[in-house]
């Protein structure tokens, strides 16, 4: 190629900057970008405020924490993507191949709907969702068994997909009120409504030390491409390390749905449009999924406010919905030769 990976990595870099400062401008109402600024210079003590407080609100506890959300959601969702299809060697698994998701959909649609427990308050969805992901990776775990085939892994995840998708679906059937079901679809579908700063610690200490542990052990995870047989061959651990990238993955995936519900076609997309931008190799992977994953990500929060503004689409429906033609352009450039 003409530019070299450092050279990509900064123009991302930058449009990630740029798309920070600007998409805080869209929204229920249209800020300014002199309001958006002269607020986050007041909050960093360069400048006295001299915008209206209540814009400041918007901007400083609306707005900010949502837009970092949607950040770490780009980022944990495109790195367990990009695990996944290692593990799996499939170009189509994505961070709900195992089954993760839809357990914690589950739990989180069982809480909304039937309750939970009184004594818990808000942290109900939350926390029933982590249940369910836990007993649908737990049950996966038990399934696989001893086996390191990627294949029986792909196929035991649908089939506990399958299982717990029809839980759901039964859970919301039973509903007693239209509200209920409303919160439901919206959970399944994906939203960032909602977000607060007290979101954010928990899952940016999740994202980003699973970033971490896929940048040491991006050497294995090369290695892991050529195949079991190979990498058993150079001395790679091969079952130990599709646990622990099964098992971090699945508390990524858990904390990010008990947050925001599923969001779908990120995960499968962006380590994609990764390899396309960078090459294989895990390091380079790594940073561009991240790049990329969080600048997609806030475009589509931004769009998912703005198209029907003041109402709200869930995100799940807008990235599913800009996700899979990019999805079908991929696979048709990728495979044009084949067949």
């Amino acid at each position: 190629g003409i530019m070299n990976n450092t050279t990509k990595s900064f123009i991302f870099i930058a449009i990630l900057v740029i798309s920070l400062v600007t998409s805080l401008q869209f929204g229920s109402t249209f800020i300014p970008l002199d309001d958006i600024l002269n607020s986050l210079w007041s909050h960093l003590g360069i400048k006295p405020l001299s915008i209206p407080p209540m814009t400041n609100t918007i901007i400083w506890d609306i707005r900010l924490p949502r837009l970092l959300y949607s950040i770490i959601t780009g980022i944990g969702l495109s790195a367990v993507g990009l695990l996944m299809q290692t593990v799996t060697r499939n170009a189509l698994a994505d961070p709900y191949v195992l089954g993760v998701s839809s357990g914690a959909s589950t739990g989180a649609v069982f809480a909304i709907i039937c309750g939970g427990f009184p004594i818990l308050g808000a942290y109900n969805t939350p926390l029933f969702a982590a249940l369910g992901a836990i007993l649908s990776i737990v049950l996966v775990l038990l399934c696989v068994g001893k086996s390191n085939s990627p294949v029986k892994l792909i196929l035991i995840g649908m089939g506990m997909t399958g299982i717990f998708s029809a839980l759901t679906m039964m859970i919301i059937y039973g509903a007693k009120h239209e509200a209920q079901v409303r919160s439901a679809m919206f959970w399944l579908l994906g939203s960032f409504s909602g977000i607060q700063w007290k979101d954010l610690p928990l899952s940016v200490i999740v994202v980003v030390l699973f970033c971490l542990f896929i940048y040491i052990y991006k050497q294995d995870l090369d290695v892991l491409l050529l195949g079991n047989q190979e990498a058993a061959n150079m001395g790679l651990s091969v079952k130990t390390l599709q646990l622990s990238i099964v098992i971090t993955s699945s508390i990524v995936i858990a904390t990010l749905v008990s947050k925001v519900g599923v969001v779908g076609f990120i995960g499968l997309i962006i380590p994609h449009l990764a390899r396309i931008t960078g090459g294989p190799k895990h390091k380079n992977t790594l940073i561009f999924s991240i790049l990329i994953g969080s600048i997609v990500m806030i475009w589509s929060d931004v769009l998912s406010r703005a198209l029907y503004s003041p109402e709200e689409i869930p995100i799940g429906v807008l990235t599913s919905l800009l996700g899979a033609p990019l999805f079908i352009w991929i696979i048709m450039k990728r495979y044009k030769n084949i067949g």
